[in-house]
This record gives C-alpha cells, sequence and structure tokens, in this order.
C-alpha cells in the first residue's frame, strides 16, 4: 500500500463519490424502464451505453467504498423502485432527449467535482469518467442529428471586426436602452429554456401515475413554475427575433400506471431542480445585462425553494438518505459528561 493509499478520503472525495453512487443507482431505474418500452434501435443503443456505464460506475464505487470502509449508499434499486409491467409513459425522442440532458450534466458535474480530489487514483478515475461521458454526450448527440431531434441554439451574424464597450449603458436592462443580447446570453436563454421543457414533460409524466396525493401536488407545481420561467425566457428571446421551437415529438402517453417508486420520482425532480439553481447561477455570471440577472436571480429562488420543499416531502416520508457530514462535537461532548 502507497503512502497515498493510506491517507483517508477527503470530505470532498467521500462527498462527491456519495452523490455519484446516488445519482447512477437512479438512474439505472430509470433507462431500465425505457428500455422496456423503446423502438428505435439506435436510440435504444445509446441508452444500453448509458446503462452499462452507470452500473460500471457502481460496481466501481462499491469497490471504493469497501476499500476504505465507508458505508455503501442505499440509494436506488430496479426490485424496489421500477414496476416492470408498468406500461410506457415516454416516447423514443423523449428517451433521447432525456440522455442528452443527463449526460450534460453528468459531465458538468465530474469537471466541478474534480478538483475537490486528492488522491491520483480517485482523480484519474473521475477525470476517466468525465471522458466516457463527454463520448456519450457525442454519441447521443450524432443520433439526435440524425434524426432531426438536435436543437441548435439560434444563429446569429458572424462579427467582421473587434468592438469594445464604450459606455456603461452596456450593463442597461430596466432603464434606457437595451443593447442586443450577447452570444452568450442567447446560449445560456436557450440552454435554460431547453431544459424547461425536457422536466415539465417529465414532471407532467410523474405526476400522473404519482400515489401519494403530496406528491402529486408537487410535481404539479413544479410542472407550473417550469411552464412560467419557459414563457418568460422564451418572450426575451422572442423581442430580439430569436427563434425558440421545442420539438412536438416529446409524446407523453395516457398511462397511470407508476413505473417508478415515489420515492425515486421525488427525488428525481428535487435534484433536478438543485441542477436548475446551478444553471441559472452560471447564466447569472455570463450575463452582463441587469434584467437578465435579475430574472434568474428570481428563478434561482424559486426552484431552490421548490427543491427544498421536496426535500421536505422526502424527509416526512423518511426516503431522504443522509449524505456523509462532520460529526457534532459539542453532542459528543455533551454525552461524555452524562
Amino acid at each position: 500500500m502507497t503512502e497515498e493509499q493510506k491517507i483517508d478520503w477527503t470530505s470532498g472525495e467521500m462527498g462527491n463519490l456519495w452523490n455519484v453512487y446516488i445519482a447512477n443507482s437512479m438512474a439505472i431505474c430509470m433507462f431500465k424502464h425505457f428500455l422496456l418500452h423503446i423502438d428505435d434501435e439506435e436510440i435504444k443503443e445509446c441508452l444500453t451505453t448509458a446503462d452499462d456505464l452507470s452500473k460500471k460506475i457502481l460496481s466501481d464505487l462499491k469497490g471504493f467504498f469497501e476499500m476504505e470502509g465507508v458505508a455503501l449508499p442505499q440509494g436506488f434499486s430496479y426490485a424496489d423502485d421500477v414496476n416492470e409491467d408498468a406500461p410506457r409513459l415516454f416516447s423514443d425522442s423523449f428517451y433521447i432527449n432525456y440522455l442528452d440532458m443527463m449526460v450534460k450534466y453528468g459531465a458538468l458535474y465530474y469537471s466541478v467535482a474534480l478538483p475537490s480530489f486528492s488522491k491520483m487514483e480517485l482523480r484519474n478515475y473521475i477525470t476517466n469518467l468525465n471522458i466516457s461521458t463527454l463520448q456519450l454526450s457525442n454519441k447521443v448527440t450524432e443520433v439526435m442529428l440524425k434524426k432531426g431531434l438536435h436543437l441548435r441554439t439560434p444563429f446569429i451574424p458572424a462579427h467582421k471586426s473587434v468592438a469594445f464597450v464604450k459606455k456603461q449603458s452596456y450593463f442597461n436592462g430596466y432603464f434606457g436602452d437595451k443593447r442586443p443580447l450577447s452570444a452568450l446570453e442567447i446560449t445560456h436563454l436557450f440552454s435554460n429554456i431547453q431544459v424547461n421543457a425536457i422536466k415539465t414533460i417529465l414532471v407532467m409524466g410523474f405526476s400522473q401515475v404519482a400515489k401519494n396525493k403530496e406528491v402529486r401536488n408537487y410535481f404539479l407545481r413544479g410542472k407550473k413554475i417550469n411552464i412560467k420561467q419557459h414563457n418568460i425566457l422564451s418572450q426575451i428571446l422572442n423581442k430580439e427575433d430569436l427563434p425558440v421551437s421545442i420539438p412536438s415529438q416529446f409524446k407523453l402517453t395516457d398511462s397511470i400506471d407508476a413505473p417508478y417508486s415515489d420515492k425515486l420520482m421525488l427525488f428525481h425532480i428535487s435534484n433536478l431542480s438543485s441542477a436548475k439553481v446551478r444553471n441559472f447561477g452560471d447564466s447569472m455570471a455570463v450575463s452582463p445585462r441587469h434584467d437578465l440577472g435579475s430574472t434568474y436571480a428570481r428563478f434561482l429562488m424559486e426552484t431552490a425553494n421548490f427543491a427544498e420543499d421536496g426535500g421536505n416531502i422526502q424527509i416526512e416520508n423518511e426516503w431522504m438518505e443522509r449524505p456523509p457530514g462532520n460529526v457534532d462535537r459539542n453532542q459528543l461532548a455533551k454525552q461524555k459528561k452524562k
């Protein structure tokens, strides 16, 4: 055993690996039911690749956790959280768009998590995991392009010369003349619209199959929030004559039989809402126009509150698995005095 292997995991390593395990255990459940009801062979191949990658991640992480003597997360399982007898809920075209969103989130998460890893063995693992995820993302994009399902960000005229900002009115948004949107501002507006469209279909599907009334109402609330945010962001692009087109192929069946447990569906939507909070924060950082920053800040708080409410429902039903955390030193001291 090397000196590095003797060093315990840091909080960054433990917390991120725990999150990766939970997320991929959920992903396997989602993919498994998708694969029970799919017609398109190329989309099926993408889902199978994603399923295989997630299964390998769970196997690898199980080895890491056991070697470190850390308790393995419970996560989600096919036996407890998937109803294989439930009919199809989503269309093949939704599957590939959903997968596209999830692999992008995965690649982003691995990139952000990497700096918190110190052990070279784990850094190399996360690096290779990110490469595999990005390769899958390329494969998914290729299939979507081939089938006319890939959404390109809006085209804008190419700049012919270098220019510099000369007035502080560049930041205007509430008062005075607004400048045209920058390329990155357009990109983030479009990306948030696209994610909202996918999440809206997902939460609509979950709302019609959820068994728990509180969970069902939570999903319906999420649908309203997504649609409202979608409309506001779309209006910003429309005012600049930039097209916003979301595929009509996002079909949803009329099934009311749940393919997944309420526990899994609630975790998924709450977790995606947390990811949206990060999206809005990133969008604020590259959007100098004051009106855009204000809109994203409002959406961020609204979505964060929604995610927290989902967490509260999980706690009420004893569905939230507690992540690794520090010990309460004061509580230990009190126990010692008894």
